[in-house]
């Protein structure tokens, strides 16, 4: 039987795919158990410097053709130059192998969130609020200083809830299709989504096609986490599926391509979610009016423990799966 696992054969054929889902195997791993702080994640730079370019090029008094143009060749800067460097340096690599672990490590870096929600809920429950609100502000592009105890439950669960979609799920994904250099891709068309609301009103049209864009490249990774979240509560999961609102005002601001998720965590969990947020653009404060999702009563810390509940145990579902799957074709392989 040792014989036949470590057959050269056998790994000549899939050597290369089994390669592959261990270096995807550790990445889940080690982002699980030695996360990187976020002071010192490199998409945290990414965004600085998305941010700083939206501030020289992005004019919303000009025509909205000019804001398009501006936001898709910001865009493209951005994100081409940088695929087409890793790209060209892993092919270079004497050990590219150890190349794409650090890349997929990075592009699940906010798998730190998780330690994050459960000092928010110590925080809320000693009634420190203000700690809650320094803990979510790195976070989050909304200004977390005004949160109260229930926006600051609302936005640490809908954060949960999300996170995954273009973190654990999209680099799964994506690694399989295209490699570590369309993982990251992905993962900074993300991030300039993050940096870029499209449905605040200063990147409205700005952002409009990295939010557009992104709605598609995560159609699948959304889908397959919705399903991981549903069944674990039965016949609700799957009624919540199916029957999310679609209601006027959802489809107002259709580019908040979270909504989805809002509205199942809120089902799931029967809470309400969703809501106005505000944020600080050069000194100015804006409020953003966004549909809530009235499922059940206002969230507190206990609903953001079993939010963490619920998705840690969808998490190490798809963690396992990349485990079991290359043993299961060994196993087949060696029958």
């Amino acid at each position: 039987m040792v014989n036949q696992l470590f057959n050269p054969q056998l790994l000549s054929q899939d050597g290369g795919l089994l390669q592959s889902c261990c270096i995807l195997f550790c990445a889940l791993i080690l982002a699980r158990f030695a996360p990187i702080p976020r002071e010192l994640q490199p998409l945290l730079w990414f965004n600085r410097l998305a941010v700083l370019i939206s501030s020289k090029v992005n004019h919303p008094d000009r025509a909205v053709s000019q804001q398009l143009i501006a936001g898709i060749l910001a865009t493209l800067i951005l994100i081409v130059p940088s695929g087409i460097i890793v790209s060209f340096l892993l092919s270079l690599a004497a050990y590219p192998w150890f190349f794409e672990l650090i890349i997929l490590y990075f592009c699940l870096c906010d798998s730190a969130f998780k330690p994050v929600a459960e000092k928010v809920v110590t925080a809320i429950k000693t009634g420190n609020k203000q700690d809650a609100k320094q803990l979510l502000t790195p976070w989050v592009r909304q200004n977390t200083q005004v949160l109260s105890e229930v926006g600051l439950s609302k936005t640490t669960i809908e954060k949960l809830f999300t996170t995954p979609i273009y973190g654990t799920l999209a680099t799964i994904l994506f690694f399989s299709l295209g490699g570590a250099t369309m993982a990251l891709v992905v993962r900074m068309l993300r991030q300039l989504e993050h940096c870029w609301p499209p449905y605040h009103p200063h990147f409205h049209m700005f952002s409009s096609f990295v939010g557009q864009f992104n709605r598609v490249i995560f159609f699948i990774p959304t889908l397959l986490w919705h399903c991981s979240l549903a069944i674990q509560f039965g016949q609700l999961g799957i009624r919540s599926i199916f029957s999310q609102p679609i209601s006027a005002q959802a489809n107002k601001n259709q580019l908040n391509n979270h909504y989805s998720s809002y509205a199942l965590a809120a089902k799931l969990l029967k809470i309400e979610l969703g809501g106005p947020q505000q944020f600080i653009e050069n000194g100015k404060t804006i409020r953003v009016d966004l549909p809530k999702v009235k499922a059940g009563p206002l969230p507190d810390h206990r609903y953001i423990s079993q939010a963490i509940t619920v998705t840690q145990t969808a998490n190490l579902f798809w963690i396992s799966l990349t485990l079991l799957l290359p043993l299961i074709w060994t196993g087949l392989r060696l029958l």
